[in-house]
């Protein structure tokens, strides 16, 4: 628990709890934003081609998800030893959040090999972001409220 005079100084304790605090709100956000935005280009008669198009190859937004998780995560095991390099940022919470967000909001495709995110099958990346969320919402609550250090 940090003092007054440590909050005054800006000196603040971020916590598990705090960290798992901004991938949530991340996650929600960009969830929501990316199946609104699915939901638009879809409505306006983009078809599986809908969206980014590269040389005639439909980029899913799943691809940005794991750009950010693998550079995110080539940072974390760069600097695993490192207890308060990032502990006091907001950044790597963030792109967990938004990473995960993109990758699961496609995770249907990911488990058929297939393009049904407008088919049944594709349901199934509702049920993946809830865990997620589940998940997510149980580590803002619980998660220790005080950094160990480690």
């Amino acid at each position: 628990m940090t003092t007054a005079e440590e909050r005054m100084r800006g000196v603040v304790d971020r916590t598990p709890r705090w960290r798992a605090r901004w991938a949530l709100a991340a996650f929600v956000v960009t969830a929501l934003v990316t199946r609104g935005v699915t939901l638009f280009l879809h409505a306006r008669g983009a078809g599986k081609d809908g969206g980014l198009i590269i040389a005639g190859l439909h980029i899913h937004h799943m691809v940005f998800g794991l750009i950010i998780l693998a550079v995110l995560t080539f940072l974390f095991v760069l600097y695993v030893g490192e207890s308060t390099r990032w502990a006091n940022q907001a950044w790597p919470p963030i792109l967990f959040g938004v990473g995960w967000a993109l990758v699961l909001d496609e995770a249907a495709l990911i488990l058929a090999l297939d393009d049904v995110y407008w088919q049944p099958l594709g349901d199934l990346s509702y049920v993946a972001m809830a865990l997620f969320a589940i998940a997510l919402v149980a580590a803002s609550i619980w998660a220790p409220d005080r950094d160990k250090g480690y």
